[in-house]
């Protein structure tokens, strides 16, 4: 009974709301308006679907959704400018590129884009990056922040599980596959320092780059600068990289807007796209999959069941011209990945699927984009990754340590595998051997009957070594720099819309049906929790996890299984 008024309550709250927007009179958009967006921590490569995502916040705004509200102030004659109120941000490097080459272009459309960065943290080389991309950069007084460029560390587990009395014992393919050594080893590999390496150059070069070009710099001054940590307000504009200081009540004045009338984003989300001629032509389908990829059918994330179902729904229908996929995960179970990668492969031979790479698509999210028709990367996205490995935590001394007995029950030489008291025999490391091989084979063979190269092109640039995007563009794994909107330009091309046409996108997979969604908020139940040691991982700081988020974070450790990661 109480679930029953619970329920009620919420419809008619829900139904209010829905009369209340249409009722409404729509948003007045003044002449010679600027456009006010705060920009702060997590901007989320999918919009917020469902009233439990809603309600638990959502992550923020999503970068599609603030894609949307650029592109329409750069064709709204109404809007003079764009005020850019960064408030730190917490963007993996392909979304912080992503962001910075939306405002780009807001800028070069003749609009003038204001950044005012009002914050203080150790280090605002992400700030400072997204920022090179506006017309005037200002900061607040009193800020710090210095910019020192990319930096991190690998947090290796090996010593601290083995005094502990965890022994992990791990098989894989690829001298680059270094996720084993972050929980297996004390040092990393010469392989995997050579990795490193040359991530961080290419990271490096791609920072310079942008804040070169961005703030009329040369790279050779942007990396004395560097060196320097410009840090306080007026050292930003000593260096360059900021115009002035500002508080926010004077930074439109100060950037020439004096007679301009302030307008926020929450208002101007109302004003309809199709009004100024965008998101009005044939529809294609955006597909989002996010984080590990799993098996079943879970309500969010990167569940194969899920994301095949939506691109399998986007093939069948007609009236969807293309089909875009936005692929952010480090991998995850190789049998979750074939299924979405069948999925991608079968929607290919009826309309274009074109993948859109953020942050990471990685080893399992590889797998999946390289049955694409086309696969676009950022300069820094991280991706290749072709490889796989087995680890497998044996922990008979701890146990030992803490006074627990194991007493292991078996039939069958191979049948102890999935215990975790006693060390790998050699059949079963055999066993797990041939599992790895197998496991890549499938992976070498998906990717050359995907892209279209050699097995053997395809393991020359795999075994486990993460690329960046710039550099995989080079080695043919993928065929086009730039973000989401890259993608679906290549999406429109292919299907044939005419040049002159905004198509409309159609987010998959949907929100479930509201009778649904009511249910999930009222009998929402905790998640199972997950092997301690995952917990134990996941709870670390991203900037322990490796550099900059690279190698893929340490996400989902499933003992004695397969991953692609």
């Amino acid at each position: 009974m109480v679930q029953r008024r619970v329920t009620i309550l919420l419809a008619l709250v829900i139904a209010g709301a829905i009369a209340y927007s249409l009722l409404s009179s729509g948003p007045q958009v003044p002449e010679r308006s600027v456009l006010a967006i705060e920009l702060s921590g997590d901007l989320p490569d999918a919009p917020v679907t469902g009233l439990a995502a809603q309600l638990r916040g959502g992550g923020g705004l999503a970068l599609p959704t603030l894609q949307l509200q650029l592109d329409k102030a750069a064709r709204d004659e109404r809007i003079e400018g764009v005020l850019l109120h960064i408030r730190g941000l917490q963007l993996g490097l392909g979304r912080r590129r992503e962001l910075h080459d939306m405002i780009a272009r807001v800028r070069d459309s003749g609009k003038q884009v204001v950044a005012l960065i009002d914050m203080e943290r150790i280090n605002s080389s992400t700030e400072a990056y997204v920022a090179a991309a506006a017309s005037k950069v200002y900061v607040v007084p009193g800020f710090m922040g210095p910019v020192t460029g990319i930096a991190g560390e690998v947090l290796l587990l090996g010593g601290l599980l083995e005094r502990v009395g965890v022994d992990l014992e791990y098989e894989r393919i690829g001298a680059y596959k270094s996720a084993p050594e972050s929980y297996a080893a004390t040092e990393l590999s010469a392989p995997a320092r050579e990795m490193y390496a040359e991530i961080m150059d290419g990271l490096f070069a791609d920072f310079i780059e942008v804040i070169a070009a961005g703030r009329k710099l040369s790279p050779e001054r942007v990396r004395e600068l560097v060196s320097q940590g410009p840090s306080t307000g007026s050292e930003w504009v000593e260096a360059g990289i900021a115009d002035g200081i500002s508080s926010r009540s004077d930074v439109l004045e100060m950037a020439g807007f004096e007679d301009a009338k302030e307008l926020e984003l929450s208002d101007y989300m109302n004003v309809d796209a199709r009004a100024l001629g965008l998101r009005d032509g044939a529809p294609i389908a955006l597909v989002f999959g996010e984080g590990a990829i799993v098996t079943g059918g879970g309500a969010t994330g990167f569940s194969a069941d899920r994301i095949s179902k939506a691109i399998d729904r986007a093939s069948e229908d007609e009236s969807i011209r293309a089909i875009v996929l936005r692929v952010n995960s480090p991998g995850g179970s190789p049998l979750a990945s074939d299924q979405v990668w069948r999925s991608v492969r079968a929607a290919r031979e009826n309309k274009p699927v074109v993948v859109s790479m953020s942050d990471t698509a990685a080893s399992g999210g590889y797998y999946v984009a390289s049955a694409a028709t086309s696969v676009v990367a950022q300069p820094t996205t991280q991706t290749g990754s072709i490889g796989v490995f087995i680890l497998r935590p044996s922990i008979g001394e701890l146990l030992e340590k803490l006074g627990v007995s194991a007493e292991p029950l078996q039939r069958g030489e191979l049948a102890g595998l999935g215990g975790a008291s006693r060390p790998l025999t050699e059949p079963q490391r055999s066993l797990l051997e041939r599992l790895v091989r197998s496991a890549y084979a499938d992976f070498l063979a998906r990717v050359s009957e995907g892209r279209e190269l050699p097995t053997e092109e395809v393991d020359k640039v795999g075994q486990g070594r993460v690329w960046l995007g710039s550099r995989a563009l080079e080695l043919k794994l993928v065929d086009q720099l730039g973000g989401l909107d890259t993608a679906i330009e290549l999406a429109k091309q292919a299907a044939k819309i005419p040049a002159d046409e905004d198509p409309a996108r159609i987010v998959l997979p949907e929100a479930p049906p509201l009778r649904d969604q009511l249910r999930q908020l009222i009998g929402m139940t905790a998640a199972r929790a997950p092997w301690p040691l995952e917990w134990v991982l996941t709870q670390l700081p991203n900037e322990w996890r490796g550099i900059e988020e690279i190698p893929p974070g340490i996400v989902q450790l499933v003992p004695h299984w397969v991953r692609l990661q």
